[in-house]
């Protein structure tokens, strides 16, 4: 168990008590539905309509399967094909088995964060460490993240979160997670 982040003393009356409150939430999170659109946007390029490689997406799903900007093959919401998905490139699959994908991805990340995260977080918040989860592997990728979360440091997190990882052009996507984070904007827009 992680240290105690404040230490305080009250008073010596082993018989009274002081409530604290706080407006954010403790374990388990579950994502929200805003988070579930930003992440389609974000990783189909629009929630309806035809994207700008010009796959057809329909809620935030691409149902073709294709090599996404770094030749990975991909589908659904953003779901990096496995050998064991028995997918191939240019297959269209099952609204129902993109979200499928979709909801196993989204639940490594949101695992990943209720196992890891130990200070409470306000929805917005979580919703932004899955997006990041979600986008760069929910256990191996985010050691850096999570630790600095864990400082409970909340204020300091807008500028780490929209400065990691960003080697892979991915710094837009950053910012719009940082803003969530820090104050619970959800735009996907790029």
């Amino acid at each position: 168990m992680p240290d105690a982040l404040y230490e305080c003393i009250t008073n010596t009356n082993p018989n009274s008590n002081v409530n604290v409150y706080t407006t954010r939430y403790c374990k388990p999170w579950k994502p929200s539905d805003k988070l579930i659109s930003f992440l389609g946007v974000w990783e189909s390029g629009t929630l309806n309509g035809i994207n700008f490689q010009g796959y057809m997406v329909i809620d935030g799903l691409i149902l073709t399967a294709y090599l996404d900007s770094k030749g990975h093959p991909t589908v659904g919401k953003g779901h990096l094909i496995q050998p064991g998905d028995h997918i191939k490139v240019g297959q269209t699959i099952t609204r129902q088995r993109a979200i499928e994908l979709a909801n196993h991805d989204i639940k490594d990340a949101v695992d990943g964060i209720n196992r890891r995260i130990m200070v409470p977080l306000h929805q917005y918040e979580f919703d932004a460490l899955v997006s990041l989860a979600y986008n760069n592997g929910a256990y191996s990728h985010i050691d850096d993240l999570v630790k600095k979360v864990n400082t409970g440091e909340y204020y300091k997190m807008f500028d780490f979160i929209k400065n990691f990882q960003t080697g892979g052009g991915l710094k837009y996507r950053r910012y719009t997670e940082a803003k969530m984070f820090a104050s619970g904007v959800y735009d996907a827009t790029h």
